[in-house]
């Protein structure tokens, strides 16, 4: 998800907090439908990241049905121009001209990717 948020561009994954009663399984496939409009079956965990206060959980997923667009959750109220928020694929070879935050994800792609085909 390619964000602009007060000057600043950058581009991250789909996710967020997860709620009650929810394992952080769950919460990856709830995510990727409220910000992305994708419906995914959510696969092995690949990273778990310590940010702040939070652990923060990747995961591989294999996408269901769903065109990629901006999804009806948070995200999707909150856009605006000084705020905004673009889904966006971004090919694999491409990965180093975007500003992915967190850095530490970069890697885990590219090796997912490479290991996918």
């Amino acid at each position: 998800m390619l964000r602009q948020k007060a000057g600043r561009a950058y581009a991250t994954l789909p996710g967020g907090g997860i709620e009650s009663g929810e394992t952080p399984a769950e919460a990856c496939a709830r995510e990727l439908l409220e910000e992305v409009n994708l419906v995914v079956t959510v696969g092995q965990e690949v990273l778990v990241l310590d940010n702040l206060d939070n652990h923060e959980h990747y995961f591989r997923v294999a996408l269901v049905s769903g065109e990629m667009r901006l999804g009806d959750g948070p995200e999707g109220i909150r856009n605006s121009a000084e705020n905004s928020y673009t889904p966006q694929w971004v090919n694999v070879s491409e990965l180093d001209t975007v500003n992915l935050v967190p850095e530490q994800v970069r890697g885990v792609v590219r090796t997912l990717a490479q290991n996918a085909g």
